[in-house]
C-alpha cells in the first residue's frame, strides 16, 4: 500500500497543466532581442511559471505545448513608426534555430521588431523539418531582403507567409525568387510596397 502511495504521488508531479520546461527556458533565450519597448514582465524566470499564460504564448490544451508565439511591434510603439527616422534603432539578425523547441508551433509573428536578415547558417530552412506544423510566419515591418527567400521558400507547411513593409526588389520579383526554389501556388497582392504572400 504505502509503495502504491509513492506511485500514486510520484505521478501527481508528472502531470501538470504548465507548459514545458524546456519550451518555457527556450522562450527566456528569446526574450533579451525583443524588450526593446515592451518588457514582457510575464515571462519570468521561475521554475515552474505557467508560459502558457504568458503575453504573446497560446498552448495547445491538451499537449502543452506552443502554437503560436506572437511578439509584435517590439521595437516599435506600433507598425505606423516603421519608416520614420529611426537612427537610434539597431537592425539586427534573427538566429531562427532559437525557434527549434517549438516542435507544434503553428502560427509565428514578428512583425515590427527591425529584423534584417539570419545569421549566416541559422536562417529560417533549418526549421522546416522539426516545425512541420508551421502554418502563418509573419514577417512584415522588419528590414528583411532578397538574401532570406531561400530559407524561408525551405519552410514547406506554410499556408501563409507575410513580407509586407520590407526591403524586397519588388512582389513579382519575390514571387519568382519563391517560386524557383519550391513548385507553389503563389498569390501576391501588391499595392505601394506592400507585398504579401500567400502559399496555399
Amino acid at each position: 500500500m504505502a509503495i502504491m502511495l509513492l506511485v500514486l504521488e510520484g505521478c501527481r508531479w508528472c502531470t501538470t497543466d504548465a507548459c514545458l520546461e524546456h519550451e518555457r527556458i527556450a522562450l527566456l533565450h528569446l526574450k533579451p532581442f525583443f524588450v526593446y519597448r515592451n518588457p514582457l514582465q510575464s515571462w519570468v524566470e521561475v521554475k515552474g511559471s505557467d508560459c502558457c499564460k504568458w503575453e504573446g504564448f497560446e498552448c495547445n490544451t491538451t499537449t502543452r505545448r506552443l502554437i503560436q508565439l506572437s511578439l509584435i511591434s517590439t521595437k516599435w510603439e506600433d507598425n505606423w513608426e516603421y519608416g520614420m527616422d529611426n537612427r537610434n534603432l539597431i537592425v539586427w539578425y534573427l538566429n531562427a534555430s532559437m525557434f527549434l523547441p517549438f516542435e507544434e508551433l503553428k502560427r509565428l509573428y514578428l512583425s515590427g521588431n527591425a529584423i534584417g536578415g539570419n545569421l549566416e547558417n541559422e536562417g529560417f530552412g533549418k526549421l522546416s523539418f522539426t516545425l512541420s506544423n508551421l502554418e502563418i510566419l509573419d514577417l512584415s515591418y522588419n528590414y528583411l531582403n532578397d538574401s532570406i527567400l531561400l530559407s524561408l521558400s525551405e519552410l514547406s507547411s506554410l499556408r501563409y507567409l507575410d513580407l509586407s513593409y520590407n526591403q524586397f526588389e519588388g512582389s513579382s520579383h519575390l514571387r519568382g525568387k519563391l517560386s524557383l526554389v519550391r513548385d507553389n501556388n503563389i498569390e501576391s497582392i501588391s499595392n505601394q510596397g506592400i507585398s504579401i504572400v500567400f502559399i496555399y
